[in-house]
């Protein structure tokens, strides 16, 4: 019989555990150790501190730290999540949420996919409080998860945490291989079949009809909102084509461009740095031309605040 090694740990309404800078000897290396043990001391109760605070999970009672992922990995889950963001919003399907989304599993563990597609019925219907502090998790998973490997991760611990996801209502797991450049795409009546992806592919989405990317385009450094929004950009380049045929063909196909990236830039910067925008960047939008909104896209990946993208709208259009 295995017995537990000393834990120390408040109970609801006392002090949370201090956070800390790395993982405590004590934690398991991953799920698979954490699944592997007698169930742990931890619950979303007493250490919901870490959970906010820390790039930690949480399966079997244990405290689980996560690699962080660099930047070009970061990139890639953005462009992603943009491009299935978009058209969930325009299909009326729900929306992609960061790995802020928090999901409380059935047997208690707490997950944070790096990015997760869900729908409006869910985040009306399974979002509650939970922990002495009230915060808002997700009961169960959303319809779809976005993964991207790790070096450091276990082909068997992928898949435990897959069975976890589809046994609490994930439809789809996207397995993204940032190296290798390939997406596995596993679904819950079929989970020992994925369907691969490489660069050289279209990539569909069953829960948004219509949605095919490039694979390539999801893998670029440099994306354009164009592959990013994808069928959403082709639907506002025809409704500018259309209001610019008064001024003539060529110049009804440059204003329907423009005005795709009109209405695409304050979703993606909102996406990219998740504040609110300053009240008059419509109002500068509308005096970019195409060659400067291109610009403006390209710096919504290269700044790294919302106040540094703000000061290249405002030198475009100054005044």
């Amino acid at each position: 019989m295995r017995t537990a090694a000393p834990v120390t740990l408040p109970s609801v309404g006392q002090p949370q555990p201090d956070l800390v800078d790395e993982r405590p000897e004590h934690w398991p290396r991953d799920l698979l150790e954490a699944y592997a043990r007698y169930r742990g001391p931890y619950t979303v109760e007493n250490a919901e501190t870490l959970l906010e605070e820390e790039a930690v999970e949480l399966y079997h009672g244990w405290l689980v730290w996560q690699d962080m992922t660099d930047l070009p990995e970061r990139r890639l889950v953005t462009t992603l999540q943009m491009m299935l963001d978009l058209s969930a919003r325009k299909c009326g399907f729900g929306q992609t949420l960061s790995d802020q989304l928090e999901c409380l599993l059935s047997d208690g563990s707490v997950v944070k996919p790096d990015a997760s597609l869900v729908s409006w019925q869910r985040l009306q219907n399974d979002v509650g409080p939970s922990g002495p502090r009230q915060r808002l998790l997700l009961r169960g998973g959303p319809e779809l998860v976005v993964e991207v490997r790790s070096p450091s991760n276990r082909r068997a611990q992928e898949r435990r945490k897959r069975q976890l996801y589809f046994t609490n209502r994930v439809e789809l797991v996207w397995d993204v291989d940032p190296v290798r450049q390939i997406i596995w795409v596993y679904q819950a009546t079929t989970p020992a079949k994925p369907r691969q992806y490489t660069i050289t592919d279209t990539i569909d989405c069953v829960l948004l009809p219509g949605w095919q990317r490039q694979v390539a385009d999801i893998f670029a450094a440099e994306a354009s909102a164009e592959a990013v929004a994808g069928e959403v950009a082709q639907a506002w380049l025809a409704e500018g084509r259309a209001e610019g045929r008064v001024e003539g063909r060529a110049e009804g196909r440059t204003e329907g461009r423009a005005e795709a990236l009109r209405e695409m830039l304050p979703m993606l910067v909102q996406m990219r740095f998740g504040a609110g925008l300053p009240a008059d960047v419509a109002t500068r939008l509308t005096r970019c031309q195409e060659a400067q909104l291109h610009h403006l896209q390209t710096a919504v990946t290269t700044c790294a605040s919302l106040a540094e993208w703000y000061q290249v709208l405002t030198a475009l259009t100054p005044g």
